[in-house]
């Protein structure tokens, strides 16, 4: 969650007018550790913000209560707080308001935060005032100015309609079981009709089934359904005839509340050259050796198609999701690499590592963040276990091998180099959350004429033990000792 906390410079940092307003009031009243008179201010605040203001008082337990909440911020919020507690708010946030809260009531002065709270599909951006008060009976209060921070209308209506693709905005509309029955376009760019080949006015609140008829298949109705209950962002390409002529659109999809942003861009010349090229392919393959610039634009498309197979050849290869090597690919290399030809004396060693409680990371924080954390610590390994002396390969879900030149004693260096980098650091999920995680690995030691299944075998019984000893552990399956992380 970011946070941001600010109690001087509150002026030039609130977005809000009527922070101005609050905080003249506040320093003409205020005075001293007591704040301002509780009852005179919250008179003037509620005169002049009285919609996103929200009064707390202190509670024995170290809480603070909810006496009174605007209007404001249970529309945005979907709740009323009023009567309930800030501990009842999400974890990291409560932890943080109510360590700003405490700073303002034991210093007496205004205090202006920023915070983002981060879920699974959304984000939201609140501004607060905390204004410290005392009423006349010495009772301490807290008066706490709050509104979701957000970007200006006309500067979203000139990205859409300025913008090269097409955007419709949809909401879900569902029936009183909840069940999603329709999507209603909320806004939509002018694009959007351009790219469909139809002069037709956008209806508002009408199904976008019916505005864009190649939705409405059911296998593409399928991925949007899913992309709102899931929440799971998504992107294909469809194709339609507009007027006379085929259309190839890429259709991307983005969450937007109960609801989703729908991208459309035109793919056409794209798919119209595609297709021109394989044409133009097959008539130089038959007039090969006529001419030579026809000799060369063949040479030319060989060149591209090599390139394709080569990329198609890396794609089967490695992992699509961390572009480390697949199971397959590890397994045929490793193999190659046990049976081939080393200098006398030169051992190989296995590292079978997996990552800690990654489920825990799935189900708190959604999939999206259980990619980018696998995608984080495939780049961590190889910035350990660097090639050309080391194999490193996904072996499916948090599981990940890695093939070493070295005995057990060298494998065991590594992996501790692994296991301090992910202490010192938390692995990044997006530009405003990073987590911290740890892995567990068991180290085996090729011994000669041994098969890849049985080392990976005993790699396995030895990651078996680190974890059954506590995990965040290294276990060597030649010895029973489990190195614990420092």
């Amino acid at each position: 969650m970011y946070q941001d906390v600010n109690p001087g410079s509150i002026l030039t940092r609130a977005h809000a007018p009527e922070v101005a307003v609050l905080m003249a009031h506040f320093e003409r009243l205020a005075g001293g550790p007591a704040g301002a008179p509780h009852e005179e201010l919250t008179r003037l605040a509620m005169e002049a913000a009285g919609h996103d203001l929200m009064l707390l008082s202190p509670t024995e337990s170290g809480d603070y209560r909810y006496d009174s909440c605007g209007r404001t911020l249970p529309r945005t919020t979907g709740r009323d707080r009023t009567g309930g507690y800030v501990t009842d708010l999400q974890s990291d946030v409560a932890e943080f308001t109510i360590r700003c809260y405490d700073r303002a009531m034991a210093e007496g002065v205004a205090t202006y935060t920023v915070h983002r709270t981060i879920r699974t599909a959304r984000v939201g951006i609140f501004e607060r005032l905390i204004l410290p008060t005392t009423d006349a009976e010495g009772g301490r209060h807290l008066i706490v100015f709050c509104r979701q921070m957000s970007f200006r209308e006309e500067f979203l209506m000139l990205l859409m309609e300025t913008s090269p693709f097409g955007i419709v905005a949809v909401e879900a509309r569902r029936d009183d079981a909840g069940a999603l029955t329709g999507l209603a376009v909320l806004s939509a760019n002018q694009r959007v009709s351009a790219l469909c080949g139809s002069d037709a006015q956008i209806r508002l609140s009408g199904d976008v089934r019916e505005f864009l008829p190649f939705l409405a298949g059911d296998e593409i109705w399928s991925r949007l359904r899913f992309a709102v209950e899931l929440l799971r962002p998504d992107q294909f390409e469809v194709e339609f005839v507009a007027g006379d002529r085929p259309v190839w659109l890429q259709v991307s999809l983005a969450l937007l509340g109960d609801g989703l942003v729908i991208t459309l861009s035109d793919i056409s010349a794209l798919m119209r050259a595609n297709r021109s090229l394989e044409q133009r392919a097959a008539t130089l393959a038959l007039e090969v050796g006529i001419e030579r610039a026809t000799r060369r634009a063949l040479s030319e498309e060989i060149g591209q198609r090599e390139q394709r197979e080569l990329e198609l050849r890396r794609l089967a290869e490695t992992d699509p999701l961390t572009a480390l090597l697949n199971r397959r690919s590890f397994a045929e290399k490793a193999e190659a690499a046990l049976g081939g030809d080393r200098p006398a004396g030169q051992l190989i060693s296995l590292l079978i590592v997996d990552l800690d409680h990654f489920k825990r990371i799935n189900d708190k924080h959604g999939h999206p963040a259980g990619d980018a954390v696998i995608r984080a610590f495939a780049d961590l390994l190889l910035g350990v276990f660097k090639r050309p002396n080391s194999l490193v390969g996904r072996f499916g879900g948090e599981e990940f091998a890695i093939l070493v030149l070295g005995d057990s004693a060298d494998a065991l260096r590594k992996a501790r180099r692994l296991q301090k980098a992910l202490a010192a650091r938390a692995l990044p999920v997006s530009e405003t959350l990073a987590l911290a995680v740890t892995a567990s690995c068991g180290i085996a030691t090729h011994r000669s004429g041994e098969t890849l299944a049985v080392l990976t075998a005993r790699a396995d019984e030895a990651l078996y033990r680190a974890k059954k000893e506590g995990r965040n552990r290294i276990a060597l399956a030649e010895a029973e000792a489990v190195a614990v992380a420092a």
